[in-house]
């Protein structure tokens, strides 16, 4: 077995593959750092709010164990846009012992995820008669959003395997062939990773890039859904070959080679607020569709009625994650110790 990556190796791969962050030309939420969004925040202590502290600095966050729900962070409004100037990817390396690769994760940290967008598609006998895209806010929309792409290096030859996309919590893996067909590659190595309007899903491509496919019913009639995760050129681009910080490598902790680990990387509570909630009626939702959808003859507004409302009750328990709650910390994520599935 090939031992794990120096640091100097690291540097090296970072420098030859790290990924290019295309975003949308009409993104209202960019990425910032961590600083800067601390800069906007405010630490709430649920248990003695003499304690709470008003923008703090990285090394005034509580550290693990977590204590339930104790500790969150409340953000400022003017904090939602983001500010690109001072963005950059945290790389988390991950490696264990018996793995012949690893794992740089390039993750992305934005101040707010923006609300989803649908395409809502009615049917008559199973044809599309009448199709619509639909803004969904407030549904979709939280505080703080963490994604990440990461390149999987060969322990032994240091060439790049694969890259993993995170997409709205599901983790892609794309091998080399997959890279060399799906992905734009600037100066032959550095893959082009398109971040989604508003949500930040990360796609190797241009285009709708639909999810969460729902369909209700189809004849007579009938109602298909699927949230849009729309990418495009043309917007901010993030070099994560020359815009990063490297915030973990466990397995060099100890030796000379050990990176300075930032102390915001122990905080496990949300990047966010904790108690916050979204409200919205099946029968809005319902009024959404239909207004969109627009149809107009009788009979479609007739046999629409009750799938549109079916497909309504089911989007909600999709759409609405029971709160606008942050986004839980990265190491606290599974994708973080190499769990992808």
């Amino acid at each position: 077995m090939a031992p794990p990556l120096s640091r100097s190796d690291m540097d090296t791969a970072i420098a030859k593959y790290g990924p290019i962050l295309q975003l949308h030309p009409d993104e209202q939420y960019v990425n910032c750092s961590i600083e800067w969004m601390l800069s906007h925040s405010t630490l709430i202590d649920t248990k003695d709010k003499t304690k709470n502290i008003v923008h703090p600095r990285e090394d005034q966050l509580p550290q693990g164990p977590k204590q339930g729900t104790r500790y969150y962070l409340q953000v400022e409004d003017l904090a939602k846009p983001g500010n690109f100037s001072t963005a950059k990817a945290y790389v988390n390396a991950f490696w264990r012992w018996g793995l012949d690769y690893t794992d740089l994760q390039f993750w992305f940290f934005s101040g707010y995820n923006g609300h989803g967008t649908a395409r809502f598609s009615s049917l008559v006998e199973d044809k599309v008669e009448h199709q619509a895209d639909i803004d969904l806010a407030p549904l979709g929309e939280h505080w703080a959003d963490w994604e990440y792409a990461a390149i999987r290096i060969d322990n032994t030859s240091k060439e790049m395997m694969g890259i993993m996309l995170s997409e709205h919590g599901n983790n892609i893996f794309f091998d080399k062939t997959a890279v060399a067909k799906q992905f734009k590659l600037v100066n032959g190595s550095h893959p082009v990773v398109y971040s989604s309007l508003n949500g930040h899903a990360n796609f190797p491509g241009l285009g709708p890039n639909f999810s969460e496919h729902h369909q209700v019913l189809g004849k007579p009639a009938g109602l298909n859904f699927n949230l849009v995760n729309s990418t495009a050129d043309g917007g901010l681009q993030l070099d994560c070959s020359t815009r990063y910080q490297v915030i973990a490598a466990d397995w060099l902790k100890g030796t000379p080679d050990a990176y300075d680990i930032p102390a915001w990387v122990g905080y496990p509570y949300r990047w966010g607020p904790e108690g916050t909630a979204i409200h919205m009626k099946v029968k809005t939702l319902s009024d959404f569709i239909k207004a969109a959808l627009g149809p107009k003859e009788f009979f479609e507004i007739l046999v629409l009625d009750d799938p549109i409302t079916l497909l309504a009750a089911e989007l909600m328990h999709v759409l609405v994650k029971s709160d606008i709650n942050g986004a839980a910390a990265p190491a606290t994520q599974a994708p973080w110790t190499g769990h992808y599935s």
